[in-house]
């Protein structure tokens, strides 16, 4: 986001199998591509990024995550559509652009509203089923080449929103560029990511992988907008997907600057966050969540009770392989979605339907889907009657 070169290595993940990559079982004895999973830290502007970056079209033309099949996305993409139209669009008929929009779920939430709407999405796959859905979507990478055609064939975008999309871009140069030519007056660019500070209060180390080039946090995000003629003039917290910030960006002076960006400026600088010692502090503490977690594990394995995983999320296959944990100690984890079936990456546990474990559940879940426990716990309220247990693997380790 700066350009420096000066970057300190923190975290060595080791060399990790594509956290989307689920397998199928005639795949299992080919050979795996791992790519090393190492975070860097830019002691000049702040940023925690990785330096190892995978071709994104291995990673994002066809993909496995559906936004509209995450328990509490549909809910928070109803207000937040609510939020961008009666905040921000104004006019009807205004147009609202999406990169990384995914299946359409917060396009089609925004149409309803009376705007126009435009999705980007490299994944074709998944453009194919938004397309089908009624919101138009261009299967393609969102760079400035593409920013300057929309802008000729639809007009510019009074909203531009970027959902655990920035977070995922390697070149922000070409995408903040991008943004700020396609951008209306007066326009707005919204988008989410997981915050830096959650790794640190709450030790969600999971949500690295190699989808996730950065780890945001308010310092660089200032610094990177103020190259390109833009501010950031607004963040928000949300807990979605752990907790995210939502950022607002636009062009400088065009918006009113909210006291939230200097209480966050200030709270990541209280927190050390400018500091490399912080960031060793932080694996060493990670570490020691990893040997309270496997002690758990190896304790119930020894009592013969049996183990499996409760969902199948990207960043459950970064805990997974960090920890160790494999088929060995897990039976088996579950999911809602089109993973079903398949098997994870690296680790290769078995994927299958929830409804089939509620069926023969085990004593124990671990709980890789740990961002929606609030939600799980009351979903499985008769496994937890029957006296199931659920095991929080990061933060808080305990057994619930």
């Amino acid at each position: 986001m700066c350009k420096s070169e000066n970057l300190k290595l923190f975290f060595d993940l080791g060399e990790t199998a594509l956290a989307n990559s689920f397998l199928k079982k005639e795949e299992l004895n080919n050979p795996e591509s791992k790519y090393p999973l190492r975070v860097f830290f830019c002691e000049d502007c702040g940023l925690s990024q990785l330096v190892d970056v995978v071709d994104p079209s291995v990673l994002f033309r066809n993909y496995v995550y559906f936004s509209s099949e995450m328990p509490v996305l549909p809910e928070h993409f109803k207000n937040y559509a609510e939020e961008a139209v009666n905040n921000f669009v104004k006019s009807k008929n205004g147009l609202v652009v999406e990169i990384g929009s995914n299946d359409g779920l917060l396009l089609g939430a925004i149409k309803n509203l009376g705007a126009r709407v435009l999705g980007v999405d490299p994944a074709e796959n998944i453009a194919k089923i938004a397309n089908e859905r009624g919101v138009e979507t261009i299967p393609d990478f969102f760079n400035e080449k593409l920013a300057k055609e929309i802008k000729e064939k639809y007009g510019p975008a009074k909203v531009m929103i970027g959902n655990n999309v920035v977070a995922h871009i390697d070149n922000h140069y070409d995408l903040i560029s991008g943004v700020s030519t396609l951008l209306a007056d007066g326009g707005v660019f919204m988008f989410e990511a997981p915050y830096l500070v959650d790794m640190f209060e709450n030790y969600t180390f999971d949500t690295i992988y190699h989808e996730h080039l950065s780890c945001l946090s308010v310092r660089p995000l200032v610094n990177l907008f103020k190259q390109f003629g833009m501010e950031l003039f607004d963040v928000k917290l949300f807990p979605v997907q752990g907790n995210s910030i939502r950022g607002y960006a636009g062009k400088t002076g065009q918006h009113a600057i909210s006291m939230r960006i200097g209480e966050l400026l200030e709270k990541e600088k209280s927190m050390g966050l400018n500091d490399i010692s912080t960031y060793f502090k932080l694996v060493d503490d990670v570490d020691e969540m990893r040997k309270k977690v496997l002690t758990i594990l190896k304790d119930l394995k020894l009592q013969g009770k049996k183990i499996s995983g409760y969902g199948a999320p990207a960043k459950g296959n970064t805990l997974l392989s960090y920890y160790g944990i494999g088929a060995d100690i897990l039976d088996y984890v579950t999911d809602e979605t089109t993973k079903i079936n398949l098997y994870t990456p690296g680790t290769h546990i078995p994927v299958i339907d929830i409804k089939d474990a509620r069926k023969n559940p085990p004593d124990y879940f671990l709980l890789l889907a740990w961002n929606y426990k609030d939600a799980i716990l009351k979903k499985e309220e008769d496994f937890r009657k029957n006296g199931g247990k659920f095991i929080m693997p990061v933060g808080k380790v305990e057994i619930l």
